[in-house]
């Protein structure tokens, strides 16, 4: 959690009515965000109706996943990230690769910019970002794996395939 209360001034701070969607998780769950109610009037109660999910095992018994960039970074900035480049599914399953054992830290980085790239959808600004996040983790990411394998009891070997 964050000490920031309002990361968005102009909207959560500076308004009665702010933009407001909720992420939805669980142990085992992808996590899936609903839509985006604009303007809300906090008087009323926000109805998102059902949120249907699905068991994905990459997400069991590890929740190291936060979305776009590293857990040092608090929330809010995390979350601003996820925003901005609309990553934040990628920027998840990344996060969850890193912890796998038997995958290789340069296969995670390939498949995390395959992700991206497909949410892109062949936008050059788009694309633009996911190279940007892409070369952040390829350069600064080793640490990050090699925590995460080592949280999850991995051999030395499977640690040491975070190098590239």
């Amino acid at each position: 959690t964050s000490n920031w209360s309002c990361w968005k001034w102009w909207d959560s701070c500076a308004s009665k009515h702010p933009d407001i969607f909720c992420e939805v998780s669980g142990q085992c769950l992808e996590p899936e965000s609903t839509g985006t109610k604009e303007d809300h009037n906090q008087k009323n109660l926000a109805d998102f109706g059902n949120v249907y999910l699905e068991e994905n095992s990459s997400f069991c018994g590890d929740d190291s996943w936060n979305g776009c960039g590293p857990h040092i970074l608090p929330d809010w900035l995390t979350d601003v990230a996820d925003d901005v480049s609309g990553f934040r599914d990628q920027c998840n399953e990344h996060d969850v690769c890193y912890g796998i054992c038997d995958k290789s830290r340069l296969q995670c980085e390939q498949e995390f910019k395959q992700g991206m790239y497909g949410e892109c959808n062949g936008d050059y600004w788009c694309e633009f970002l996911a190279d940007a996040f892409y070369e952040a983790v390829y350069n600064l990411g080793e640490g990050g794996c090699r925590r995460s394998r080592e949280g999850n009891g991995c051999t030395a070997s499977e640690i040491n395939m975070c190098d590239i």
